[in-house]
């Protein structure tokens, strides 16, 4: 939820692209529309993080990668130590380490998003090479 903030009366989702989220409303109705039976009726859902098929929230989420966490030695008698001598390495290291991290995260992230828009893309044009070819059959 700290994604979403109330704008006007109304909710806004932060960092959140317009037409792209169109898009998603767009390729969910038409997809609703080629699945639907009338008469029943349904529900649709469109996502502001991504996409179920494709798992793209999943896929966000392991877009980050992490450098803290947590160091432990169950030894008995020498444990302490080695956690402290392996927390000491991790800071150590962390001021090399974290700027390919970041840059690596961001990487990931903008691969995430040109994959869903590709899909988004994808499902857009078969939609409309469907709506093509029912126009060629009632002809």
């Amino acid at each position: 939820m700290d994604r979403v903030a109330l704008a006007g009366g109304g909710l806004m989702l932060r960092g959140s692209d317009v037409p792209r989220m169109m898009t998603r409303v767009q390729a969910t109705l038409q997809r609703a529309a080629r699945a639907h039976t009338p008469g029943e009726p349904a529900v649709y859902v469109v996502s502001p993080v991504g996409d179920g098929d494709l798992a793209t929230a999943r896929l966000r989420h392991l877009a980050d990668i992490q450098i803290e966490f947590h160091s432990g030695s169950a030894r008995p008698v020498i444990g302490p130590s080695i956690r402290m001598a392996k927390r000491a390495v991790r800071r150590g290291l962390r001021w090399y380490v974290g700027p390919i991290v970041a840059q690596q995260t961001r990487f990931n992230h903008a691969t995430v998003e040109l994959l869903e828009r590709l899909r988004l893309q994808n499902e857009a044009l078969s939609a409309e090479v469907e709506r093509l070819q029912a126009d060629i059959d009632h002809q």
